[in-house]
């Protein structure tokens, strides 16, 4: 296994085509969700070809079907894709270096076959989904596993830890625990995940990651995509401010956190720290 490598130098970004295709992939009731991974891992290397790498992940679920895999019952070919990737395949989470950027790129996760709980069940749905296995992801408070629908309930996989079948009792003490008693479980939570959500959490790892790290100019693509996504929100604007000043582009960051005191009408809770920082960037900008 690999360790974490030192990830790419923010270099202006996807091509403005690449952005447009994201963000038409993620209306798609139908998303491939790793298409839509790979396309936030072409931020960070401008010469990846996302179409080229999508095939790795068809080699990977080949490989599955060249064993004999069998679709028909929902619970049985659950668990074989689980142990396939888990334990043929070795993909799992990294508890290691967990905030370590690399673990959210999934070029980086096919390399080091260690990622979060997010890239790792994004893995598994698209495999699943190769196979003709209905799957999806689940986002839970502070996790998210895979599902695949079965008879009565979904069937819960989760392949952080190494590709568990969990039931609703180890799901919601999950819960508890990672939310300090502050979330409790109800089945609801186990609906489907749009896509435009799971490129949403994807990125705000990214964005906590990179900032975590010192890397603003990494950290500003993440949040550049976030903003061209329909569930964007109001502080992206005031984090790709800060971002920007950070990086010396002072024009964009007052614009940024002007666009910020718009889009909370002038009501946020730091509207005047905000209005002071947009007038320093300006400022800085003679």
């Amino acid at each position: 296994m690999r360790g974490p490598t030192t990830t790419g130098r923010y270099r202006g970004g996807m091509t403005t085509t690449s952005r447009e295709r994201l963000v038409r992939l993620v209306r798609r009731a139908d998303a491939d969700l790793a298409e839509a991974a790979l396309l936030c891992c072409a931020e960070v290397d401008p010469d990846l070809d996302v179409d080229l790498a999508l095939l790795r992940l068809d080699a990977l679920a080949d490989g599955l079907r060249t064993r004999g895999f069998q679709a028909e019952d929902p619970e049985q070919a659950a668990r074989r894709i689980a142990e396939y990737l888990a334990v043929e395949q070795g993909f799992t989470g990294d508890t290691d270096t967990y905030h370590h950027p690399d673990n959210a790129l999934l070029t980086r996760v096919l390399d080091r076959k260690r990622g979060l709980p997010i890239t790792c069940s994004i893995l598994y749905v698209a495999i699943a989904r190769r196979l003709d296995v209905r799957a999806y992801l689940v986002n839970l408070p502070g996790h998210v596993v895979a599902a695949v629908p079965g008879p009565d309930r979904p069937i819960l996989i989760d392949p952080f830890h190494d590709g568990q079948v969990l039931d609703e009792r180890a799901v919601a003490q999950r819960i508890t625990e990672l939310s300090a008693g502050q979330a409790t479980f109800h089945r609801a939570m186990l609906r489907p995940t749009h896509a435009v959500d799971v490129v949403r959490r994807l990125l705000n790892n990214l964005t906590r990651d990179f900032q975590a790290t010192g890397d603003a100019m990494n950290a500003l693509w993440s949040v550049e995509l976030k903003l061209l996504l329909p569930n964007r929100t109001p502080e992206d604007h005031r984090i790709l401010g800060e971002l920007l000043e950070q990086v010396g582009r002072f024009d964009e960051a007052a614009v940024a956190f002007e666009d910020y005191l718009e889009a909370t009408d002038g009501e946020a809770h730091d509207d005047t720290e905000i209005r002071h920082a947009a007038i320093r960037a300006k400022a800085r900008l003679n």
